[in-house]
């Protein structure tokens, strides 16, 4: 993903140490990211956690 969170963060003016900075913050909140949805994952798939349906996610409320 780190070409992908540069370009972005390219994309939004950032340069130099303040691009730096930003790639960091962003390449860290990911990593957090991508953790907590394996650890999620590995619950529902141990029965610790129900899953999301199709409902829960596109169901709209009126």
């Amino acid at each position: 993903f780190s070409v992908e969170i540069l370009k972005d963060l390219v994309s939004q003016g950032y340069s130099g140490d303040e691009l730096v900075k930003q790639f960091e913050i962003q390449s860290k909140n990911i990593k957090k990211a991508v953790t907590d949805m394996l650890e999620e994952a590995d619950a529902i798939a141990a029965g610790e956690k129900k899953a999301a349906n199709f409902d829960d996610i596109f169901c709209s409320e009126d």
